[in-house]
């Protein structure tokens, strides 16, 4: 069987409330397109049955499989193992609560066809559509992040390097996601730290972003891992460029 034209990856972690919408909503989608596709879900070492739900829903629909591990590892790892086993042109990832809406994934093709290798979903982009705006105990938690990321890794191009959605070119992305250690929630900067590096052509998209109630990604995992990821990112990865 040929490749597919696009893998979309959906990381989940204790999501038996609410995975079934959000795979009826991505299927629905990806039936209607013209191009191949593949889907592929994984379970981040879930406590409750969110890998039996993802099961059932997924078992009369040969694109689409479950990945399945336990402990949990952090985000970052279930995006690597989804991308390192991708098979499609194109890799998309979004998060399960469909905060960023699964339609979007036009755009971001897209941009991919126009020679993007990475496509940055950004809630923060002055054309994004966000309701629920963060409280502003989140946005001074925002703050502190920019400045110590952009202290520590630069990435200054970036309004939003944390929104739950990226594509990219899966020729680009595998080398960074092989390279890449960070497995929380750090893993975004990672990876984009390394697409700067090897000088890869990015571009922020503006997204229709909603912040979904009872999300269990965390803006900020604790100054203290924030601070520790991001000196690790640059660290690790001294002279990726050069290497590249």
């Amino acid at each position: 069987m040929p490749a597919p034209q696009l893998t979309v990856i959906i990381p989940a972690y204790n999501e038996a409330k609410r995975i079934v919408n959000g795979l009826t909503q991505t299927l629905n989608y990806l039936h209607s397109q013209a191009y191949t596709w593949e889907l592929i879900v994984v379970n981040d070492g879930s406590r409750d049955n969110t890998a039996e739900i993802v099961r059932s829903a997924l078992a009369s629909e040969p694109n689409a499989r479950l990945i399945d591990y336990q402990p949990n590892q952090g985000k970052g790892h279930a995006i690597r193992t989804g991308v390192l086993a991708a098979t499609g042109e194109w890799v998309v990832f979004l998060d399960a609560d469909m905060s960023t809406p699964v339609e979007e994934i036009d755009k971001a093709i897209d941009l991919l066809q126009q020679g993007y290798q990475v496509v940055v979903g950004s809630r923060r982009h002055p054309e994004s559509q966000v309701q629920r705006k963060a409280s502003a105990f989140r946005q001074l938690g925002t703050a502190i992040f920019d400045f110590v990321r952009t202290t520590l890794v630069g990435l200054h191009q970036f309004n939003d390097t944390q929104c739950g959605f990226k594509a990219y070119q899966r020729s680009a992305a595998v080398p960074l996601y092989q390279a890449s250690v960070i497995n929380r929630f750090m893993f975004d900067v990672e990876i984009l730290f390394l697409a700067q590096q090897s000088g890869l052509r990015m571009v922020e998209m503006p997204v229709r972003w909603m912040d979904a109630e009872g999300s269990t990604v965390r803006f900020l995992p604790g100054l203290y891992q924030m601070f520790r990821d991001l000196t690790r990112i640059r660290w690790v990865h001294r002279g990726w460029g050069k290497k590249t």
